[in-house]
């Protein structure tokens, strides 16, 4: 994988001094280039409520997800082990988003302990799992045969995601039990560096949060378009058209000017400010 230039020119110089410190093989990540990394997503869709919830299973390193705190990042956690370290290296109540699959009332009490989380569900039958009823929830959905990439598969084949189909219903269940604040989430692509790829998801969210609008009355207070955004692998790989992408989310936002955008990319942010 390439590196960033400006790492290079940071590292090159003091290479042989922090092999000779540190031993080889070693890991070095590159701080600087991570936060500007961050500081690029945030200015890319400024004025559109974004957020940024890294995949903590991308990196689980508590020195690094210090640094994404610092940036103003959440975390975006599948597990009670993930949720601990997201805490551990700052983030607050509104900095955690939980997507997990098959959840236990136990791990759904550790989500809403200590302020709590973003609940994000994946299947209807979740609801009556927590122990807690959410001032808010989220559900995952899945395209099926509309969506998808040659790395992360076709999402009608995958267990993550209620059905397009039967999506409203998720929330018009969620409605009966007194829920009335609501966010929506979608990741079915992975290391896509085609931004007309991502905001073909993206339209997807899009067309369901307009249903869910004109059928329930739903505004939703925010989207997780996912996470998915690629990096180059190889010199010849042209890199993802960052502006592209968000010039086209902003326009699909003019639907939504109340509802927050937020992101989970993790190897977006951190892979290439890392050599071995």
């Amino acid at each position: 994988m390439p590196i960033p230039d400006a790492f290079r020119r940071r590292l090159y110089p003091n290479l042989a001094e922090i092999a000779a410190h540190f031993g080889t093989p070693f890991h070095i990540y590159d701080e600087a280039g991570i936060r500007q990394t961050v500081r690029e997503l945030y200015a890319a869709f400024d004025g559109l409520g974004f957020q940024e919830f890294f995949a903590v299973k991308a990196l689980p390193n508590p020195h690094i997800l210090r640094i994404l705190s610092q940036e103003g990042c959440g975390f975006d956690c599948s597990s009670v082990p993930e949720l601990i370290l997201a805490r551990q290296s700052g983030a607050q109540p509104g900095d955690i988003f939980f997507t997990s699959n098959n959840t236990t009332r136990a791990e759904f009490a550790v989500a809403q302990a200590d302020g709590g989380a973003y609940l994000n569900l994946d299947d209807i039958s979740l609801l009556d799992r927590i122990p807690t009823q959410p001032e808010i929830i989220a559900f995952r959905m899945n395209p099926g045969s509309d969506m998808g990439n040659a790395i992360i598969g076709k999402p009608e084949v995958s267990k993550f995601g209620i059905p397009r189909e039967k999506l409203v219903d998720a929330y018009r269940l969620a409605q009966a039990q007194g829920i009335q604040r609501f966010g929506l989430h979608q990741m079915v692509v992975s290391n896509e560096r085609d931004a007309e790829v991502l905001l073909a998801s993206a339209q997807l969210l899009h067309d369901v949060a307009c249903q869910l609008q004109s059928e329930l009355g739903i505004t939703l207070e925010f989207i997780n378009i996912g996470g998915g955004l690629g990096i180059p692998y190889e010199p010849n790989h042209k890199p993802l058209n960052l502006p592209q992408l968000a010039a086209g989310i902003r326009e699909l936002w003019r639907d939504f000017p109340e509802t927050r955008l937020f992101m989970e990319s993790g190897r977006y942010v951190t892979g290439p400010q890392g050599v071995l």
